[in-house]
């Protein structure tokens, strides 16, 4: 208990000395950047006939088969990812082989390093800050099953990569993988508001420790509705299959960032988003871009889950 103190008092130490430089090189704040395209209000698209799905924290679109996505339940519940398609339909419930969910928060498609593309799974929540290690999971995207099977299969076996931030326990429900260098992206829960975002290059080294690098801290408080009860919490976030935009979410807003041809991931924490509201409901977490295109699509917890979306217009 006294070291885990310790580790608190310099995370936050270390929070209050990064955040304050952070200002001082002028990130920009106040009112989003207008564009000439947006988003509609998110509404929902079809209930999800998946009584497994209870707890959705994550949304994936599947580019491999089309119209189908992945979620996957949150803490105490199966190392277990979920597969449905766009008329709510069953796709099949896959065990991750060789995997535990202590807090699962974030997926997303990723290179594999082998020419292909894999689903990366974040086991990377810690409500409670008594983590010392979180874990990043990567399978082979699995065949979802026929239309309304909901029978669990077991995957091949995980490749698990395992990290440890450099400010100790931190809570982390956002995971990007850039679709074509492999880097990782992951930011923190912070009720504070201000969330630490921290850097991971192309996993290949599954045998030692990984630590991310700190990258920046971003205000999320400036970008939600004054009437939300639940301020300034990221909860997921998507890289589009072209590599070209990013979106974070909130419980309330999706804020959309532009990426440069081969510029990092990071480079999004300089920039000023276009914020769209969302109004998925009171607990929405999950949310992707649509696999041919820059619709977004979102899922929350609940039973029967909704998937919604948010068309783009020019």
């Amino acid at each position: 208990m006294r070291m885990r103190g310790m580790r608190r008092v310099a995370s936050r130490a270390i929070g209050v000395a990064v955040m304050s430089a952070s200002l001082l090189v002028g990130h920009p704040i106040g009112a989003a950047a207008e564009a000439a395209c947006g988003y509609t209000a998110a509404t929902p698209l079809t209930r999800v006939g998946f009584p497994g799905i209870r707890e959705a924290s994550a949304l994936v679109a599947s580019e491999q088969w089309p119209g189908v996505y992945w979620t996957l339940n949150d803490s105490k519940n199966t190392p277990t990812v979920f597969a449905f398609d766009d008329q709510g339909r069953a796709r099949g419930a896959f065990q991750v082989a060789g995997a535990t969910n202590v807090d699962w928060e974030a997926m997303q498609l990723g290179p594999d390093g082998a020419g292909g593309t894999a689903l990366y799974i974040g086991d990377i929540g810690d409500n409670e800050r008594n983590r010392m290690d979180a874990v990043i999971y990567r399978i082979a995207e699995p065949e979802p099953a026929a239309p309304g099977v909901q029978a669990a299969r077991v995957t091949e076996p995980a490749a698990a990569f395992h990290i440890r931030f450099p400010v100790g326990d931190e809570n982390a429900e956002t995971m990007l993988v850039h679709p074509r260098t492999g880097e990782i992206l992951i930011f923190s829960r912070a009720t504070s508001g201000y969330s630490l975002a921290y850097s991971l290059p192309m996993l290949t080294d599954g045998e030692h420790t990984l630590v991310p690098e700190f990258v920046d801290i971003v205000d999320v408080r400036q970008y939600e509705s004054s009437q939300s009860p639940i301020s300034g919490l990221v909860t997921d976030g998507a890289v589009s299959a072209d590599g070209r935009h990013v979106v974070l979410r909130t419980y309330t807003s999706a804020l959309v960032y532009d990426l440069a041809e081969g510029a990092p991931l990071s480079s999004i924490t300089t920039q000023e988003p276009r914020v769209y509201p969302l109004a998925d409901g009171p607990k929405g977490e999950g949310i992707t871009f649509r696999a041919d295109g820059a619709d977004l699509l979102t899922i929350g917890e609940g039973t029967p889950a909704v998937l919604f979306e948010a068309a783009n217009h020019c």
